[in-house]
């Protein structure tokens, strides 16, 4: 799995730049308070985006002040593996302090991409996990899995930009 997930055309610049995007990304996309009313409205809008793209996936949203999950969506053509991997990009989301593929990028500008890898599928730094900030505490997570080449990220956004009303830039980088 671990040479599966590597993405060896990242370089040090992409992912630096893709770091910075990642912060800029954090920073837009908030709320001013989110509960389940607002975790079912999200998690509603990533499920409704599954026609823009190729194959299906798993929506969860986590309470983090308990780790309740407070949605979940599963599509047809998914399993529990999706929810597998769903929870450990939400874990090396909670490591890092930041959306899931910090400590890839983060790895990758240090010269050291290998070892980041090492804890799948216990932390998956993979797209897929996004903090849900009100302010500036983390009061949930929302993870997608089930789509390859940072794809999963991408549905985060576009549900996040809706749900907000915001749009945010997006990184060039082939980042995983």
């Amino acid at each position: 799995m671990a040479d599966e997930a590597a993405t060896p055309t990242l370089t040090a610049a992409d992912a630096q730049a893709a770091m910075q995007e990642l912060l800029d990304q954090e920073h837009l996309l908030r709320y001013g308070c989110f509960g389940s009313d607002e975790a079912f409205e999200l998690g509603s809008i990533a499920r409704s985006l599954v026609p823009a793209f190729d194959s299906g996936y798993s929506v969860t949203i986590t309470r983090e002040r308990d780790g309740v999950r407070v949605f979940q969506w599963v599509s047809d053509d998914k399993d529990e593996r999706n929810l597998l991997f769903a929870d450990g990009k939400r874990h090396a989301a909670l490591k890092a302090g930041h959306a899931s593929p910090w400590a890839q990028l983060e790895a990758t500008v240090a010269g050291d991409a290998g070892t980041v890898w090492a804890n799948v599928p216990e932390e998956v730094p993979a797209c897929g996990a996004f903090p849900i900030r009100v302010g500036d505490e983390w009061v949930a997570t929302l993870a997608v899995s089930g789509l390859s080449d940072g794809l999963d990220h991408e549905v985060i956004l576009r549900a996040l930009e809706r749900a907000l009303g915001v749009t945010v830039p997006r990184w060039d980088a082939p980042v995983a």
